[in-house]
This record gives C-alpha cells, structure tokens and sequence, in this order.
C-alpha cells in the first residue's frame, strides 16, 4: 500500500493536473463501491460464531467491514487509480516499459546473489540481511527459490515474466534506451526468469516472449484478451460443473504423471471448497479460517491453493467476480478501443499490458495475490487506452505526448 501512496503523493506534486483531471473514483473504480457493499452483506451474513475443525471461529461485524473495505480501497482501488492518472501517453507507457526493463536487469543480479550465497550459507535472502525479514524458504531441484525482496518465489517468478515481456515489447517498437542493448537485456532478464525455477512463470515469460518474437501486436493483444476471458468465466464454470477438469487431467497423465497428479490435487482443492459454500455460494464465510476445513485440508499438506478459491469460500462469487472485473474489464476495453487502430508502436504497447494482465489473471486461478500489479498495469492499459483519438492530457505538454519510434540501432540515453 505504501508504494501506491507515495507514487499518488508524487504525482499530485509533479503532475497534479493530470491526477485532477483522472477524477478519482470514476469507472471502475466505482466498483470498489460494490467491494464496500459485498463486504457489509457478507458481514451480515456471518454475525455468528462457528465451530470449525473442533476450534471456535468468530463471527464477523463492523470492524471486519472496515478492515476488508480498506484492503479493497487501498490495495484494489489506489493502484488502479494510480496507473490510470499517470499513465496517459504511449510515452508514458514506453517510460513504463524500459522501467521495467531495467528494474528486471537489477533484480537478475539480485537473483544470482541470492542463489549464489545459499550455496555457501544454506539460506541467503537479500530481505532478511537488509531489513531481517525473513521469508519461509522453498527448494526447487535441490537449489533455493530466490525471493529478493517480495512474497516468496512464486511472485518473483511472475514480476520477472513481466519484465521479460516489457523487454520484449521495446525490442518489438525497436526502442533502445536500456544500460545495455535490449537484445542483450532480453537474454540476461530471461536468464534472471530460469534461476527463479518456477514451471508457470517460466512458461509465462518465454512463452508470451516468443509470441512477441513470432507474432504481430494485434494477435499477441487476442492472446490477452483470451488469458482473461478464461481467468474471469472459469470461477463460473467450476461452480456449474462445465469445466472440464476430469478431460485435462487425463491429457496431463499421457504427458506427466508428477504434473498430473498436482493437477488432480488442484481440482480437488476447489471442489472441496466448492462443496462446503452450500448456503454461502454468493457471499461467502466471510474469513479464510471460517471456510470449513479450508487449514486442514489434504494429508501432509495445510491450507488451500489458489487466490480464486480462496476468495470464492471467503467472499462467494459475487467477491470473487468484482475483483476479476476491475483489472479484467479494461482488457475487453483496450481490445475494443484497438480494433481501428493504425498506430503498430501503440499497439504493441498496449499488446504488451494485456498480456501481462491476462498472465497474472490466469495465474490466480492457481497462486495467490501477492501484491496489486495486475491491477497496476490495468489502470496503465485504462489510461493509455482512453488516449486513443484524443489529445494529450491536462498539464502535459504537446511534446511529451508525441510519439516517439526510434530506430533499434539508436541509443537514447
């Protein structure tokens, strides 16, 4: 939460017109009004007290509607506010994307120290040796999972996928303005995406990486549209016994029997939740310790995977489908607004967010939240969206907004 409100404190400094002229709670920000009244339904719903797995859970009241509705405004709200208001331009969004850029480069280096130093110290985290916070460690293939100075290695794995695509995109619209050249960038911030050792953000990133390599921005932008599309109905398919979980697993036994029976395990995760909302499908329990059974489940493991699940036994599907809307909606948006664009820099740029909100999307349907990128880069894709056919924004000069295409043999400093 920080984060977002000292970049709002800077932008009301430096760009104040145009954080004015955003209107704060406009949109779909709105929506997080509808997170207020969720909340206080569920509230209502869930005033009593429950036994569960032979230990007393409290019901819930007023400082529970408080506190989930302050996540919702801080950690849903303010990040999308805060990547719609400032980012309006395809400058701003090629100012994003070398950000990233750069920040991937830095987190390689972090990533190899990290591993390196738990060779010798068995676990090296850069988090617990500059602010003594230390993270539960994980083994991937007998090596540490890095974890910097994020959740844990899940979420390292997923920010690199996004700088790994935010390189892919500036070599797309031939943009040069990285410490080295973006050639050189792609293969140092994808070798920083392996080290992490994560199947599904590996896959994210070099896979979305490629297709920026293979295909045209209009097709990589269907793609997105594609990842969201699945990540924002399969909450429903599930509840109505349309998806067909049985029909994959089966698939995964022909390819993995290791992968297949994680998968497997995955499915029976959501229906044993599924099967215990009975009542509570539309709201939820309210607390993740209410959901019967939700610590307890499995043998030898604690704890359900998974964000939609979690959120779906906590807060029911209307919980769960509010949030998917407020960073799945602007992808329909962009698409929309996209279909007679002519401009290949804009649209590569705007390929470039939906993908990475679409990956994000999905991998919540098997990994936890972590933190409100996914919601960031839909308010940058919202506002650089909405820049289409019109002029540039409140207090930003004529020259910043112009587009800028720079040869790949450039450098721009």
């Amino acid at each position: 939460y920080l984060t977002y409100l000292c970049a709002l404190a800077g932008g009301m400094i430096y760009r104040a017109q145009s954080i004015a002229s955003a209107r704060p709670g406009r949109g779909l920000e709105a929506l997080v009004v509808l997170m207020l009244l969720e909340n206080i339904v569920t509230a209502f719903m869930n005033p009593d007290p429950m036994w569960d797995e032979g230990k007393l859970e409290a019901g819930l009241g007023v400082w529970d509607v408080v506190a989930k509705t302050g996540d919702d405004v801080l950690g849903i709200g303010l990040p999308y506010f805060v990547g719609r208001a400032l980012f309006r331009t395809r400058q701003d969004a090629i100012v994003l994307m070398k950000t990233l850029g750069v920040v991937g480069l830095v987190y390689t280096v972090l990533i190899v120290i990290e591993v390196a130093g738990s060779i010798p110290f068995k676990v090296f985290q850069m988090g617990e040796r500059v602010y003594g916070i230390r993270q539960q460690p994980l083994w991937r293939w007998g090596v540490i999972q890095p974890v910097v100075f994020l959740d844990n290695g899940l979420s390292v794995a997923t920010f690199m996928a996004a700088c790994l695509i935010a390189v892919a995109a500036l070599i797309k619209i031939r943009v040069e303005s990285l410490p080295i050249r973006a050639t050189r960038a792609r293969l140092a911030v994808a070798f920083g995406l392996l080290m992490t050792r994560s199947v599904a953000g590996n896959v994210y990133g070099h896979v979305l990486t490629l297709c920026f390599a293979l295909l045209k921005a209009r097709t990589i932008a269907a793609i997105g549209l594609g990842l969201v599309t699945l990540s924002c109905t399969y909450p429903a398919l599930r509840t109505a016994d349309l998806f067909p979980n049985r029909e994959l697993v089966e698939f995964a036994q022909g390819l993995d029997r290791e992968r297949a029976r994680s998968l497997s395990g995955r499915f029976d995760e959501e229906d044993f939740v599924l099967e215990g909302l009975g009542e509570k499908y539309w709201f939820g329990w309210g607390n993740y310790t209410r959901t019967p059974g939700a610590e307890t489940f499995g043998v030898g493991e604690v704890g359900i995977d998974g964000w939609w699940v979690n959120r779906i036994g906590t807060h029911g599907i209307i919980g769960v489908q509010l949030h998917y809307a407020i960073f799945g909606w602007p992808v329909f948006l962009a698409w929309r607004r996209t279909r007679r664009l002519r401009d290949p820099v804009l649209m590569a740029l705007l390929a470039a967010l939906m993908v990475m909100v679409g990956m994000r999307s999905v991998d919540l349907l098997l990994n936890g939240w972590w933190n409100s990128l996914p919601v960031f880069f839909a308010g940058v894709l919202t506002g650089v969206s909405s820049s289409i056919g019109r002029g540039p924004p409140p207090g930003m000069s004529t020259a910043l907004a112009a587009p800028r295409f720079e040869p790949s043999s450039s450098r721009d400093g």
